[in-house]
């Protein structure tokens, strides 16, 4: 069995998984072209954010100690929602943030080299790994969406809605009902153990630590983790456990039609990935559902119009301070009105009469 790196590695991928903080961690080696990093020392975590126009051409050695971080599940996300019609959009969409490790069996991967001494050159390479390997990308997306689909009944399909996502899982590999089963053969599991948690507890002395963990002062956690060379096989994996998370649905959104994991309520139609202008779907999606209510409701009507109304008056007469001072006063009161209505704390006709009697 494959054993852990130590420290730095330029080969590799290597994957776990944190249920109870809904999170994610990965160690690959990547060439963080466009590509900004944050790291949290604290939590010992580095985040990936695509930021156009970084080019330093040196291939980045992976780390288990330091880990990329993000939302359980997201590797999955990512690779359902990815745009693979060209190397542009399937980097920017999905190989920025994973790099081209898990696609040895499909390109002469000896071709990748540590470092490039030109943007130009990179490129010319990474678009030989990408041509060579985008018909098998569209085929293991096919798969993988058409499984999550039955899944999740995000295909309309009848009869199971009441089933658990794993019971669906399980009985989809075994029936082979997708082309996902033949994704679960080439995976290694390196299984976790107290003795690596020395870099964790280092400041604590011996005693110490006895004294803790009988006290129950301590939760130490064993995390697997999971490696393979495949790309299919790593997507496997995190489906696997997804589908035995309880409570932690696989949806489409529907807005974008992206799919998403919702990361609070498991009601939410609305993804949170951000668009070009960095806006979410979430949050177009809360606008959207706030004018519905102006139009619906007509207390909320009502404050709209006596907002445009008050603002208007103020701006015409920039020289009256009493009269700015007194929208001030009223739009904060007002705002406080709303906010017990939507708590529930205060009934639509009341709100509605304020609104009248003070407009």
């Amino acid at each position: 069995m494959r054993e852990l790196p130590e420290n730095k590695f330029f080969e590799g991928f290597y994957i776990w998984f944190d249920k109870d903080k809904k999170e994610e961690y990965y160690g690959t080696p990547l060439y963080l072209y466009n590509v900004d990093t944050k790291v949290d020392y604290d939590k010992r975590q580095v985040k990936l954010y695509l930021k156009k126009g970084k080019f330093d051409g040196l291939k980045y050695p992976g780390l288990l100690y330091f880990p990329y971080t993000e939302s359980f599940g997201m590797m999955l996300m990512m690779f359902l929602n990815a745009d693979f019609s060209s190397f542009e959009k399937a980097y920017k969409t999905f190989f920025y943030a994973y790099g081209f490790e898990l696609l040895k069996e499909y390109v002469p991967y000896k071709e990748l080299e540590d470092t490039y001494k030109s943007e130009k050159k990179m490129l010319e390479v990474m678009n030989k790994v990408y041509e060579g390997s985008s018909y098998e990308l569209l085929e293991i997306q096919e798969n993988f969406r058409k499984c999550v689909d039955q899944i999740y009944n995000l295909n309309g399909e009848k009869g199971l809605e009441g089933a658990s996502a794993n019971s669906k899982f399980i009985a989809n590999i075994i029936k082979h009902r997708s082309d996902v089963y033949r994704y679960s053969n080439k995976i290694e599991v390196i299984l976790d153990s107290y003795s690596s948690k020395d870099d964790d507890f280092h400041n604590i002395n011996y005693k110490d630590l006895v004294e803790k963990l009988e006290n129950n002062e301590l939760s130490i956690k064993k995390h697997n983790v999971y490696t393979s060379e495949k790309l299919s096989n790593i997507l496997y994996v995190i489906l696997e456990q997804v589908v035995q998370a309880p409570n932690l649905p696989i949806k489409q959104c529907q807005n974008c039609g992206k799919y998403f994991i919702p990361s609070s309520r498991q009601d939410e139609v609305y993804c949170e990935f951000p668009d070009e202008k960095g806006k979410t779907c979430k949050e177009k999606g809360a606008l959207e559902t706030y004018k519905r209510n102006l139009e619906s409701i007509p207390a909320l009507l009502e404050y709209r119009r006596s907002y445009q109304k008050k603002i208007m008056i103020v701006s015409r007469n920039k020289d009256n301070k009493q009269l700015k001072k007194d929208f001030d006063n009223w739009k904060k009161e007002a705002q406080s009105k709303i906010k017990l209505f939507k708590q529930g704390k205060l009934d639509e006709d009341t709100l509605y009469k304020w609104m009248i009697e003070n407009k």
